[in-house]
């Protein structure tokens, strides 16, 4: 192949591998890409409950929809609370063995699944490397709402109560025939970008590259919503698939992110200089937020663990301030917002506990002239020994100290017993 011809074939590799797809589009603008473009990472949710179940045994009960959506959400409910609190146990029929807690679930409101079908601007290689061309794209949207009260059976007494809710918007780029095999041969064949497979469901790791359907969607409502509720009263765990923003300037964030690298990815964004307009740096705030997040489940400490998770909820809310139009800003603004929910009950809690140690009086400590007092008011020894030993202490075991013991008519035994305690002290 000649040098002039061997240029043109490389330029036009280039040319068609730069408007590939939305290729060109994610290289530099900031955003999420589409289908097997996008990146997402794993965290690991820890929830703390807003009440607990004192007994060990519990009966669902959900109404107020089709037995598709109450018996599923039965089945979802119990299993995560034995899932999640070895301890707990269902009672599948109530009037025949009384549960030390019941949860009682009313369907308030469920807009099923629902496709529409929708034309994105330039989001497609048009024919013999023409302009970019329009791209449909699958809109599915649905929702379900759920009351619920948990009661303390036995206690009499509230054990949690709210309305939850899950939503589900998100668009899936309709997936174009494969191209014809180009002219040039194997060589360009081999930079055309791939359509990887199809596979994952909802909610999982890859499940961009697949559309879901209809049953799909209502299930995976229907868990988000158990998970909700189940929440509210046992420790729950749970893995997240959190998408990250793409686009010049955050590559670097996003790959520390993918290796569990939080804090510097936090320190990356923290420290890039603000993109230049709003819409474009609403993804960067995007990411902050996730680094946040992230942070705080791996928090050992309560209160740090609601301070990262404070953060994240900032970010994620100037994210959406300064572009209302970014649908993937939602889902983890709502989901950091329970999160803070449940960790506010978790930290106040810890607070008061300190609050009340820090406030009680201090323990009575034992002197020399407690002792001496014990001895001449002619306590047995035996008794003055046990008080010895299970009080806390501060004794003068100086030369002078133990003298002055003597004089008082502090026996030897006891002495020693003083000391015993001094040193183990």
């Amino acid at each position: 192949m000649g040098r002039k011809k061997s240029k043109r074939l490389l330029a036009t590799v280039v040319a068609i591998t730069g408007m590939s797809g939305v290729g060109a589009a994610t290289l530099h603008a900031q955003n999420f890409g589409w289908g097997f473009q996008r990146k997402h990472i794993s965290l690991v949710r820890k929830l703390p409950p807003t009440g607990h179940i004192d007994g060990n045994s519990f009966a669902v009960n959900v109404t107020g929809a089709g037995s598709d959506v109450t018996s599923s959400l039965e089945a979802q409910i119990t299993s995560l609370l034995v899932k999640n609190d070895g301890r707990l146990r269902s009672v599948s029929d109530p009037a025949k063995e009384r549960p030390d807690a019941i949860i009682k679930a009313r369907v308030t409101a469920f807009d099923r699944p629902q496709m529409q079908v929708k034309t994105e601007q330039g989001l497609e290689l048009g024919k013999k490397g023409g302009p970019l061309q329009n791209q449909q794209v699958h809109e599915w949207a649905a929702s379900l709402s759920v009351s619920f009260e948990a009661q303390d059976v036995r206690g009499n007494k509230g054990i949690a109560a709210d309305t939850v809710t899950s939503k589900f918007d998100r668009e899936y780029a309709v997936q174009a025939a494969p191209p014809a095999k180009p002219k040039f041969g194997s060589v360009l064949g081999g930079y055309i970008p791939k359509v990887p497979l199809a596979g994952g469901a909802p909610g999982a790791m890859g499940a961009e590259e697949r559309e879901p359907n209809a049953q799909e969607l209502q299930e995976a409502l229907i868990k988000d919503v158990a998970m909700q509720i189940a929440s509210r009263v046992v420790n729950t765990t749970e893995t997240v698939n959190v998408f990250l923003a793409r686009g010049s300037g955050l590559d670097d964030a996003d790959t520390l992110m993918e290796n569990k690298q939080y804090t510097r990815a936090l320190e990356n964004l923290d420290t890039m200089t603000p993109m230049g307009k709003p819409e474009e740096d609403a993804y960067r705030l995007y990411d902050l937020g996730v680094a946040n997040e992230a942070l705080g489940y791996q928090a050992e400490d309560v209160n740090k663990a609601r301070k990262y998770l404070q953060e994240a909820s900032i970010d994620y809310g100037k994210a959406i301030d300064a572009k209302p139009a970014e649908k993937m800003f939602l889902e983890p603004q709502n989901r950091i917002d329970t999160a803070l929910a449940h960790y506010k009950v978790l930290s106040d809690e810890v607070n008061q506990r300190n609050a009340k140690a820090a406030a009680a009086p201090a323990a009575d400590v034992l002197t020399n002239a407690d002792v001496i007092s014990m001895v001449q008011a002619k306590l047995d020894q035996a008794n003055i020994i046990d008080t010895i030993q299970h009080s806390t202490a501060k004794f003068d075991l100086s030369a002078k100290g133990q003298v002055d013991l003597a004089k008082a008519g502090v026996a030897g035994p006891i002495i020693t017993a003083m000391k015993t305690k001094a040193r183990g002290q």
